[in-house]
């Protein structure tokens, strides 16, 4: 719990810092069955401060390798006039290589968010983060020895909304999911699975579940150049390998609560997940993997049980 440095007493500001990250996990069923599971998980404590592990090489029977990498998450009071809560997770691999088909020399995902502090003239009303994801990069990502260039749409979840408004209230924000979507779902040849899963549904993603939850998916990629033949939107379909996954970025917001219990209204909360690479193997060897994942958020309020 980290406290507003200068502000009043009566104030009391607090944040719960929250983020973690990792630089592969998974498990194969052929030709061995085995689960690797989150290779160096660094968690971020509720009070903030810094986590940081270096990877060693690591290799799973020369199936899915890396050289080295590293995980960090840290939290801490913004230096912004405006002031606030920065919470940064970031998830790095080198040298990569699964199957010698998909490698990679780099591999870095990265969330940034800052959270206002809490305002007693606003409440609750003004509790939206922002958030970044500079430095998220693809450094010469190669199929099948071909070196291609994955587009980046790294605002695509774009400025913070003001006051009490909503990333999924945001046209810009749903407009650019939207405009994903409907680019996958128009190739031609499309595979029939893909037809399923990339069906876009605004009304879908506004309405909170039983609990308040809400979830929107996209992609920190547009687009692919110099791909494979089979390969729509962030999405390579390759033959003989599987599907391969890039830059998927989830978004869940689980809405505010009034004041209804002992521990007043709380406000609405944001958690965004990133997943570098994800791997749907099914023939050279057959498993699933993520590659560089990572996920943000946070709470604060006034303090004393108001958060």
């Amino acid at each position: 719990m980290a406290a507003l440095p200068n502000s009043q007493p009566a104030v009391d500001t607090v944040h719960y810092y929250h983020a973690d990250a990792y630089v592969l996990d998974g498990s194969l069923e052929q030709p061995v069955q085995t689960e690797f599971k989150k290779q160096i998980l660094v968690e971020l404590p509720q009070s903030g401060k810094i986590q940081y592990e270096r990877a060693i090489p690591y290799q799973l029977k020369g199936l899915i390798s890396y050289g080295g990498g590293y995980t960090q998450v840290s939290g801490h009071q913004s230096t912004k006039a405006a002031g606030g809560f920065t919470t940064v997770a970031t998830s790095v691999v080198e040298h990569l290589n699964v199957l010698d088909v998909l490698t990679a020399d780099r591999v870095v995902g990265q969330i940034s968010t800052t959270h206002p502090p809490y305002d007693p003239e606003k409440g609750l009303t003004d509790t939206v983060p922002s958030v970044s994801f500079l430095g998220t990069r693809f450094d010469n990502l190669k199929i099948n020895g071909h070196a291609i260039e994955p587009e980046r749409h790294l605002e695509i979840v774009g400025p913070k909304p003001s006051g009490a408004a909503s990333y999924f209230d945001e046209k810009d924000f749903l407009d650019g999911i939207e405009e994903q979507y409907t680019s996958i779902s128009g190739v031609v040849g499309l595979p029939e699975w893909a037809g399923k899963q990339y069906r876009w549904s605004r009304a879908a993603v506004q309405t909170p579940d039983a609990k308040g939850c809400s979830t929107v998916e996209c992609s920190l990629i547009s687009g692919i150049k110099s791909a494979p033949k089979v390969s729509f939107g962030h999405v390579i379909d390759l033959p003989h390998f599987g599907k391969i996954f890039l830059g998927e970025l989830r978004v869940d917001r689980q809405a505010g609560q009034p004041a209804t219990t002992q521990a007043g209204p709380t406000a609405d909360a944001y958690t965004f997940h990133l997943s570098m690479i994800r791997l749907e193997m099914g023939c050279l060897a057959k498993g699933t993997a993520k590659v560089v994942a990572l996920d943000a958020n946070g709470t604060g309020g006034k303090g004393s049980g108001g958060h």
